[in-house]
């Protein structure tokens, strides 16, 4: 059955519309346990995770991308455990049995089944891949990739913020201190907020440390010669998470280019106004989470559809595309990085023609 970009932004709109309603009925068939608190911790609102699940499942199916609700179902496998999640996507899917035509459900009910099994089968050894030799560089700032990331979750970042800038100082590579201690931080940090280990409270102070140094150091990515080419950097509107953005961007300021770094939640159209008033001829934007995709998508359209932006090169980045090999294609970009080092050869491919 072929499915439309028109039909599924129905769907979407339908699952949005009526999220209250879907997620009662699918609450009424839960277990009268599941709001009991799990291993001491606090009770959980079925209600909310119901429709936080609907909130999921609606920009899966915009995106044509059941790999953004399994990442989306696994995550939260975490958070509330397995067993909850698998009953909670399992009532979902009954409600939308009982509520939507059939067409509706052949789209939907495909994509929460791929979420149920995501969490359902386990994992067999052999699809475990082995881990990576560490790179020569990777060695190199082990001990001080390690000392930053324990002085961040002992929240002393006057501290971190000290070590890095000695390190700069002494002559490193500012962009080997991003790639081999800022960026793998970031990701633990990541990586434990996402399992439960800390808090976002936690999560948001590693964060902030981390851009203040970076602060500190995005003077050192100032001192190369220009090469006459602008580039706009900003996150869709509601993204507050710009770390990665503001990486890359430094990394492509040290290549030459001049920065308009707008950052996080950005109106659509102060992009759009930016890229055609200041000759901007590279926008990279990013999606950290799945609900972002879409608000990435529709900026994207905006600008093709505009004489003065369509001539703009789009690379993108962020966790969701990481979980969909082709998402990014989905959303009309020319291109996509997973980190500061490889959006410099991404970008650099694009811009090869001499100017």
């Amino acid at each position: 059955m072929s499915i439309t970009n028109t039909l599924r932004e129905q769907i979407a709109q339908r699952l949005y519309q009526d999220l209250g309603a879907l997620s009662e009925a699918a609450a009424k068939q839960l277990s009268s346990t599941l709001g009991v608190p799990v291993d001491d911790g606090p009770p959980f609102d079925p209600i909310d995770h119901l429709q936080q699940h609907l909130l999921a499942l609606s920009n899966a199916v915009l995106m044509n991308s059941p790999a953004l609700f399994e990442a989306y179902a696994l995550q939260q496998s975490q958070q509330i455990g397995s067993e909850s999640a698998l009953e909670q996507l399992g009532a979902l899917r009954q409600a939308l049995l009982l509520r939507m035509s059939v067409g509706e459900y052949v789209v939907t009910g495909s994509i929460i089944s791929s979420g149920i099994n995501a969490l359902a089968a386990p994992v067999p050894a052999s699809a475990i891949p082995a881990a990576e030799a560490a790179s020569p560089e990777a060695e190199r700032f082990a001990a001080l990739f390690t000392e930053y990331l324990e002085l961040l979750l002992a929240s002393d970042r006057t501290a971190a913020q000290r070590l890095l800038l000695a390190e700069a100082e002494a002559g490193t590579d500012v962009r080997d201190l991003y790639l081999h201690v800022l960026q793998p931080a970031q990701r633990e940090v990541g990586n434990r907020w996402h399992n439960g280990e800390i808090s976002v409270a936690e999560e948001h102070y590693c964060t902030a440390a981390t851009a203040g140094v970076m602060a500190q150091l995005q003077p050192y990515f100032q001192r190369t010669p220009r090469n006459g080419r602008r580039l706009l950097a900003a996150c869709v509107a509601g993204d507050l998470h710009t770390i990665g953005l503001q990486m890359v961007a430094d990394f492509l300021e040290y290549e030459g280019w001049d920065v308009s770094y707008l950052g996080a939640s950005t109106p659509l159209d102060s992009i759009r106004r930016m890229i055609a008033d200041h000759g901007v001829e590279l926008l990279l934007t990013a999606a950290s989470m799945p609900h972002h995709v879409p608000l990435l998508r529709e900026l994207v359209a905006a600008l093709r559809r505009d004489p003065a932006t369509k001539h703009v090169r789009v690379v993108v980045g962020g966790r969701p595309f990481v979980y969909d090999a082709d998402l990014w294609e989905r959303t009309g970009a020319d291109a996509w990085a997973a980190s500061a080092d490889e959006a410099v050869v991404v970008v650099r491919d694009l811009f090869s023609d001499p100017k």
